[in-house]
């Protein structure tokens, strides 16, 4: 977060009721990249690149070898089906003998007339446009995403790779990159669905493997915070990116295919001050809390009639790990340290808000201020549902988990459009770079920290709840109310 004097508008046009109907923003409509290699990142040009593995020594396995002969054979047979559904015409597969397992020694044939070789393909899996073949390195790549991310991340990245096969034959080549990237995104979610409902003959989707598909996009192939939109090789955030596949997974290709003459908004930016940039966005740690307390009050005086503030007063710390003396008392007696340990909750009792103060520092180290942000903006979300006598809030039931998301989501959407202040921070508020990608990355962690199951797909589910409030504001969360 950053706090702001005065109204200084940030790629964004803001309107009065964007506070309700979502954020409104410009997106970036940078010079198309070359028509060579598009993927997962780029490497001076020549080819995508991701963030260097921190196990690029893994060895080169065969454990994944049936995953990605079955998954390329799926996609192939979904988009002979699809291709003509979405684009009228027939779908020309890539050959067999265009896919190449890179490793050092292999012979890659040249990318529009440049040679390539095992080094640009290193770290990297791409589409080579016009010259119609897939290349992935099967050396560090392949092993580490199947060693941290499961076998379904290898499928992900062939997905990915075919929607550029996919803009290709559609031609689509010179859209600018971070829409190619987004699209291809959202081709992947749409076949995942495809998996996903049962109708591939070769695949099951396992319980966990969304969560997997956010888990790599945040870690391995989002553009680094403060990157700018309009790079010619511009990926997306991976609030983007994620917000793609969720897109083609609930909405199908067809709503894929709109992406160049509908695009989607990006909220992908670069930092706004040398500040910010050093201090990667981030507020001072001892000023996160009162001014999340600030602008949870401010956004919902706006939202809610008759909304009733919670000052920093009813907030409190306690150590889950610490003296029985010191734990939250709530309803007259302290909870089991299993149900408070790694949490941000709301008492109904007593009518207060506590933190294990050891975890959401580890959110604030590790993930970032909007982190705990986001994870404060849930906890409030409850608070004021049980205000609203919102059905199942006490219980915390699905319907009021997401809906507490979706209320999150608008919160956030007012903060993308700069319409809150804090007193503690002395004005304005808006989002940083990065800030949107630490939400996603505090939700994996809370899900995770909490023992939810990792078999549940929690945190996609949650993310789409977020989403929806982001892009479509705060009402808009009246569709998780049970009837």
């Amino acid at each position: 977060m950053r706090a702001r004097h005065g109204w200084v508008l940030v790629s964004v046009v803001v309107a009065a009721a964007a506070l309700v109907g979502g954020p409104v923003g410009a997106v970036a409509s940078a010079a198309p990249a070359k028509n060579g290699p598009q993927g997962q990142g780029d490497k001076n040009g020549k080819g995508p690149s991701l963030n260097k593995s921190k196990q690029s020594n893994a060895k080169r396995t065969a454990d994944y070898a049936r995953t990605a002969k079955l998954a390329i054979a799926d996609i192939q047979s979904y988009w002979a089906d699809t291709f003509p559904q979405v684009y009228g015409a027939k779908y020309a597969a890539i050959p067999s003998n265009r896919i190449f397992a890179a490793h050092p020694g292999v012979k890659l044939p040249p990318c529009q007339g440049q040679k390539l070789t095992y080094k640009d393909a290193e770290e990297n899996a791409f589409y080579c446009f016009k010259s119609n073949f897939v290349a992935y390195d099967d050396v560090k790549l392949f092993p580490d995403l199947f060693q941290n991310f499961g076998d379904f991340s290898i499928a992900l990245v062939f997905a990915h790779e075919w929607g550029h096969a996919i803009q290709d034959r559609a031609g689509n080549a010179q859209q600018p990159s971070i829409l190619k990237e987004l699209q291809a995104d959202c081709f992947a979610g749409s076949w995942t669905r495809h998996v996903a409902d049962g109708d591939s003959r070769k695949l099951k989707l396992r319980g966990g493997s969304l969560d997997s598909a956010l888990a790599a996009y945040l870690k391995k192939f989002r553009d680094a915070p403060g990157s700018s939109p309009y790079d010619p090789q511009a990926h997306g955030d991976a609030f983007d990116r994620v917000g793609a596949f969720e897109d083609g997974y609930g909405n199908g290709a067809e709503k894929c295919a709109t992406y160049f003459d509908s695009p989607p908004l990006t909220t992908e930016q670069q930092f706004a001050t040398r500040s910010d940039a050093s201090s990667g966005g981030n507020l001072p740690a001892d000023e996160v809390i009162p001014g999340t307390v600030d602008l949870l009050n401010n956004f919902y005086s706006q939202v809610e009639p008759g909304y009733t503030p919670l000052s920093i007063d009813d907030v409190f710390k306690y150590d889950s790990s610490g003296s029985k003396d010191q734990l939250p008392k709530c309803g007259g007696s302290v909870p089991p340290r299993s149900h408070i340990k790694n949490r941000v909750f709301y008492c109904i009792d007593d009518g207060y808000i506590a933190f294990d103060e050891p975890y959401v520092q580890h959110v604030y180290d590790d993930i970032g201020d909007f982190g705990v942000t986001t994870l404060f903006a849930n906890t409030w979300a409850t608070y004021v549902q049980i205000k609203q006598g919102f059905p199942g809030a006490a219980d915390n039931t699905d319907a009021a988990v997401f809906a507490a998301d979706c209320y999150s989501g608008g919160f956030a959407a007012a903060m993308w459009n700069g319409l809150l202040s804090s007193d503690t921070l002395g004005g304005q508020v808006s989002l940083s770079s990065g800030d949107l990608d630490e939400t996603v990355a505090a939700l994996l962690d809370y899900v995770s920290a909490r023992g939810i199951s990792q078999s549940a797909d929690a945190t996609f589910k949650l993310f789409g709840a977020f989403r929806d409030g982001f892009l479509d504001g705060y009402q808009s969360c009246s569709q998780y109310r049970p009837s």
